[in-house]
């Protein structure tokens, strides 16, 4: 919800959907699938090689569609050319940031990281004059044990940007 609201405020000319779209995805499949979807919308990523034959090879394994390479690329072009220094690059690897904290670890020792993390987003907006999300949104949103790693859940309408 936070990447979302930077991004509207940000950049508000822009069409984001297919970002949002692979946001979104990560809550109702497991954190190692979705890391690889979300990927695909990192500008570092996404602008690590020259064309797109080579970026979807070598960075996607052959997963990325050349319709989305291309829609990707114009969106991000004019704000990033995918350096990893870029504000908007840093807030886009966030989710996977988070994902590496998480992955493998007990939740109960993800508290400290990846609070952190989510102070420096929080910051990030503050910066930025960017109002926090509505906690009370997800505050019913409770974790499910499933096989140790929580139940899948739709959240897709959580989104600002999926609506619109």
């Amino acid at each position: 919800m936070c990447i979302e609201k930077y991004l509207t405020a940000t950049y508000p000319d822009r069409e984001w959907n297919i970002v949002a779209k692979r946001f979104w995805q990560w809550t109702s499949i497991y954190w190692d699938e979705g890391v690889h979807i979300y990927s695909q919308v990192v500008p570092e990523y996404l602008f690590e090689f020259d064309n797109y034959d080579e970026t979807n090879l070598k960075s996607f394994e052959g997963n990325l569609s050349k319709d989305d390479y291309h829609t990707l690329i114009n969106l991000f072009t004019g704000i990033t050319d995918g350096n990893s220094q870029d504000e908007i690059n840093q807030v886009l690897m966030l989710p996977i940031e988070f994902n590496n904290l998480c992955d493998g670890m007990y939740f109960k020792n993800a508290d400290e990281p990846t609070l952190t993390l989510l102070y420096n987003l929080q910051q990030l907006l503050l910066s930025h004059d960017i109002s926090l999300p509505d906690i009370d949104k997800i505050s019913s949103m409770i974790i499910e044990e499933k096989n140790g790693f929580g139940k899948s859940i739709d959240s897709e309408y959580l989104s600002i940007i999926i609506k619109s």
